[in-house]
């Protein structure tokens, strides 16, 4: 009987440790915390917001600076620096999505890519609007194990 609630409560434990984000088309399953998805989004003024979830991120990896451009074709560029302040090497999943001046979202970068971030070195990230009403971007961070 004790082996069946010892069980019981581990399955309990477990399963509330479980978040489902729904990030629109798609449902990202993971545990939290410390598994949160991290934000960094474009301001027009040309500054960016950071909202960390994961504060294993906010402790290693910081966000220095933000670049915004328009293309030739008018759509926008946007390059984020990231620097890893710990002394070992870190990897971590960036994804985007891009915002109208509304704020909506415009259009969305569906998979993740993994980005290898060298001890103590500047990383620049850099992604590029598909339409042209997109004016801010969001950066999507999520912390690899």
């Amino acid at each position: 009987m004790k082996t069946k609630l010892s069980l019981l409560a581990l399955v309990f434990a477990l399963s509330s440790c479980t978040t489902i984000i729904e990030t629109g088309n798609k449902i990202e399953k993971t545990l939290s915390p410390p598994d949160a998805v991290n934000y960094v989004t474009t301001k027009p003024d040309g500054g960016f917001t950071p909202q960390i979830n994961d504060q294993r991120f906010g402790d290693k990896i910081q966000m220095l600076a933000v670049r915004k451009s328009k293309l030739a074709s008018g759509c926008m560029q946007v390059q984020f620096d990231l620097r890893n302040g710990s002394y070992l090497g870190q990897t971590v999943n960036v994804s985007f999505e891009w915002l109208g001046a509304d704020g909506s979202i415009t259009e969305r970068q569906g998979n993740w890519m993994t980005t290898p971030l060298e001890p103590g070195a500047l990383t620049t990230i850099t992604a590029v609007a598909l339409k042209p009403e997109s004016t801010e971007c969001r950066l999507r961070v999520l912390a690899s194990r």
